[in-house]
């Protein structure tokens, strides 16, 4: 029987929703707790190691699914290039950038992985429409606002100005990423290429993280840092993705656009009650702008 789309709307929060708020929270809030946890450990071996344990929960969910894991040579090569961008790349520049930075900017400035999208697509021949150029402008705009956290003055600080651009490098990887992960994903599903990224990605970053592997002092890590890291592997690097593709699936890219605007609200909200952080009337001001510049860049 076919449902009227009208007898849909009125049935409110479906299980669709009920995914992408979870996947939502989980994101927001990992910000917060992963800042905690690099308190702890060095930002190569958090982020490798947690990889690498999402990995192995993403494998054994597709086992669940009964998904063919086999992958070709061609395939290998294509997903090790994935994995080095969406893994290697964004989050050992995320984590690196999150440990110089607050965790209520990083959740602000990673939001502008579509405005490079944008610039890579123009790039590529297929040109934005003037809204989504007033969106890029304003993003950046509202980027600075953030970092400078000042409307009358330069206020860059040295430290903290080396975690905002990697936290920005990192979205224009994420960027880069999702047009080189495309294809491949449209061919196995973002499941599988996830899982698959993710381990040869986890892989690669603990190869070049190892002398920190080896220097890591784990026996001080408290059992509050390890729920932490624990935390982000299992909710912020696998299960958040997996609803959040279950909720797409079920109410399409649209509504998932929207719910990830409320990813940076999330971060913000988290790290002021778990951290302590402040973030001041300006920067919530910058945040604004730069979500109303993603807003208008995807909408064109």
């Amino acid at each position: 029987m076919i449902q009227n789309p009208a007898d849909q709307k009125s049935r409110g929060i479906t299980g669709g929703d009920v995914f992408l708020i979870g996947a939502v929270l989980a994101w927001g809030i990992n910000f917060p707790i992963a800042k905690f946890a690099l308190d702890f450990m060095d930002p190569v071996t958090f982020s490798a190691t947690r990889y690498l344990a999402a990995s192995i929960l993403l494998f054994g969910i597709l086992l669940i699914k009964n998904t063919t894991i086999g992958i070709s040579a061609k395939e290998a090569g294509m997903l090790f290039i994935i994995g080095l961008l969406s893994v290697t790349l964004f989050q050992g520049g995320w984590a690196y950038g999150l440990s110089l930075t607050s965790a209520s900017k990083a959740s602000v400035l990673i939001t502008t992985s579509p405005i490079f999208g944008a610039l890579i697509s123009a790039a590529m021949g297929n040109r934005p429409g003037t809204k989504a150029w007033i969106g890029i402008f304003l993003s950046f705009l509202g980027v600075a606002v953030v970092i400078n956290n000042s409307l009358t003055e330069i206020t860059f600080n040295a430290g903290s100005i080396v975690g905002d651009m990697l936290i920005v490098g990192a979205s224009m990887m994420w960027a880069l990423y999702t047009f080189v992960s495309g294809p491949l994903v449209a061919r196995r599903g973002p499941l599988f290429v996830t899982a698959w990224a993710t381990l040869f990605g986890s892989i690669t970053l603990n190869l070049i993280g190892f002398p920190s592997l080896i220097e890591q002092n784990w026996a001080a890590i408290p059992t509050l840092g390890w729920l932490s890291w624990a935390s982000t592997a299992i909710f912020g690097a696998a299960l958040a993705f997996v609803w959040y593709c279950a909720g797409i699936a079920r109410l399409g890219v649209t509504k998932g656009m929207v719910y990830s605007f409320f990813i940076p609200v999330i971060a913000i909200l988290s790290s002021v009650i778990l951290l302590d952080e402040v973030i001041t009337l300006i920067q919530i001001f910058g945040a604004v702008i730069v979500l109303v510049g993603v807003k208008l860049t995807r909408s064109d």
